[in-house]
């Protein structure tokens, strides 16, 4: 059985009476091998480290592996092994060494433990996760929509908007997402690779790791209602702030993408946009509730009265429009 030894971005497989060096990837075996300070013993005759009480023992660790783009690789879930199977790793895929007998080894490549609030997530979560960014993207959507979705939540989080709450799954399940209360306890199988699972599982990874926000500090999203309402200014976001504001380039795009009619079939095939979303401009002009403008290179609308307008300061702006959906910021006028 060979067994894998991380040593400053190199490995050593130490197999029998030989060893070889596999520069510029760090791996572990199937069972997790990590060893930080290990010695390299690559020349000359086969050695072993010196024992010494400061030289820690080989950790083998348990969990779930999967790569960066979102496909699972694989668990490992041994006795002897430290942490849990719970844990969640992200790798750069896996490699299988044999030994001099033929014995097979499984290695997943440049691990990283995923963490939030630096502890670490556990898979039941990330699954669970992953289902909601992929039920709010997946209708219309595409990668780049997932990963705008994972961030927007992840910067909610991390704001006034974060309706108390200390997570991401606590955040999804208040009605901050507008998914279904029996959606919100579903998860993404690790048996299912598909297209869009991939796409929701790589964005919670890169929320988890981290990486730069894409999305211009959005808080929120809307999809296909926000255009379709009968009332000009129905929609609840120009009820709950002072102005609705569309940048001319995300309204064109929004209005493309739903006058295609296949697109519009996956959410309601008889939905009609409301005219008030037009690709020609015009100027300030009344409706029912308020006032419209389409000028300038971009849309606002608001309500003569919005709720509780007293106490309302924000107004919303887009950010950008994935697919399908429409990304929001706020602003103080």
């Amino acid at each position: 059985m060979s067994r894998t030894r991380i040593v400053k971005g190199k490995i050593t497989e130490i197999t029998g009476g030989t060893s070889r060096i596999f520069a510029n990837s760090i791996k572990i075996n199937s069972g997790g091998s990590i060893n930080y300070y290990a010695k390299n013993y690559t020349y000359g005759e086969p050695q072993e480290p010196p024992v010494s009480k400061f030289l820690p023992r080989i950790l083998y660790v348990n969990g779930h592996f999967y790569n960066e783009d979102g496909t699972f690789e694989g668990k490992v879930n041994e006795v002897e092994n430290e942490g849990s199977v719970e844990d969640v790793y992200v790798c750069d895929g896996k490699s299988i060494f044999k030994n001099e007998k033929g014995e097979e080894s499984i290695t997943y490549n440049d691990i990283q433990i995923l963490k939030e609030n630096d502890i670490n997530i556990k898979h039941g979560e990330f699954i669970n996760n992953a289902y909601l960014v992929f039920h709010e993207a997946s209708i219309a959507g595409n990668k780049e929509t997932a990963l705008w979705i994972a961030h927007t939540v992840n910067n909610a989080l991390n704001s006034k908007y974060r309706k108390g709450k200390n997570t991401f799954n606590q955040l999804f399940k208040t009605g901050y997402s507008s998914v279904k209360e029996l959606d919100k306890v579903k998860i993404i199988p690790t048996t299912s690779n598909n297209e869009a699972h991939c796409f929701a599982r790589s964005a919670m990874i890169s929320v988890l790791k981290g990486n730069e926000d894409p999305t211009s500090k959005s808080y929120f999203w809307d999809g296909l209602d926000l255009f379709t309402r009968s009332g000009d200014l129905d929609h609840p976001k120009f009820k709950q702030y002072r102005s609705v504001n569309i940048t001319k380039a995300h309204l064109n795009l929004a209005i493309d993408f739903w006058n295609v009619d296949s697109n519009k079939a996956k959410v309601n095939k008889n939905a009609k946009i409301n005219s008030i979303f037009s690709k020609e401009e015009y100027p300030l002009k009344n409706t029912a509730d308020g006032v419209i403008l389409n000028e300038g290179g971009f849309f606002s609308g608001a309500r003569t009265a919005s709720q509780n307008n007293k106490a309302v300061h924000e107004s919303l702006k887009s950010t950008g429009f994935k697919s399908g959906t429409l990304f929001w910021t706020t602003f103080k006028i």
